[in-house]
């Protein structure tokens, strides 16, 4: 039966005994962020243009909602927003992202080469606390949907927290918290692996603060230092 740990609790990180690694996506396989800020800068300048808004958002500002689970990024930046119009920009927001994303890939460099290399060896998982619209699209890109066994995020399985989706992938994958590794960039994928028991490596990126993932089993600097660290 698997086993949840206090989130406070130390989770002894032995590499020989995992069996399926879960990725964040944002920040860990793929880079976003400048999708994000264009369009985020043209939703809201035809809402500055309409009277409906009075500044643009800035860079902090997005990137601070980053891991943040299901409208609760829009809701933040669109706060000012009136209500009786907040859906309508919403929607152009992620119309726009959409067609971003249709149109290239933007996973890190080195992300489709080390996916396909674990793949041989490893079940690979998704733990995104996206939509299960932007995780196909970012799956159709580089090949990814074929070496993904759980193609799992918030959206996808109803979670209100990334920890439920750690929590449904150990009942997909009937495996024990010691059998599954989360991988990410950001406190939120620590967190949420603490509270799922499950051990967690860190990966620094330009969206973390100092010391954020401190608290993970290992710290890595690239995601491509992932292999080193498995002993592959």
């Amino acid at each position: 039966m698997t086993q949840i740990h206090s989130q406070k609790t130390p989770i002894p990180f032995d590499a020989a005994q995992i069996k399926v690694i879960a990725f964040d996506l944002d920040g860990t396989l793929i880079d976003t962020s400048q999708a994000m800020l264009d369009v985020n800068h043209e939703v809201f300048s035809e809402a500055i243009h309409n009277g409906d808004a009075k500044k643009q958002p800035t860079k902090d500002e997005i990137y601070s909602t980053f891991g943040m689970i299901g409208d609760e990024a829009w809701n933040t930046l669109a706060s000012e927003i009136p209500d009786d119009r907040a859906d309508q920009y919403k929607e152009r927001h992620n119309e726009l992202l959409r067609k971003k994303m249709d149109a290239q890939s933007f996973a890190l460099p080195g992300v489709a080469e080390l996916l396909k290399s674990l793949a041989d060896r490893y079940d690979l998982a998704t733990a995104s606390n996206c939509g299960e619209g932007y995780l196909e699209r970012v799956l159709a890109q580089d090949g990814l949907k074929k070496v993904i066994t759980y193609p799992l995020c918030a959206g996808s399985v109803n979670a209100e927290q990334k920890s439920d989706v750690l929590r449904e992938l150990l009942r997909q994958s009937g495996l024990d918290t010691s059998q599954v590794l989360m991988v990410g960039d950001r406190k939120s994928d620590v967190d949420a692996a603490r509270k799922a028991g499950i051990p967690v490596v860190g990966v620094r990126s330009e969206f973390g603060e100092e010391n954020e993932l401190q608290t993970a089993d290992a710290v890595i600097d690239t995601i491509g230092d992932l292999k080193k660290l498995l002993k592959l």
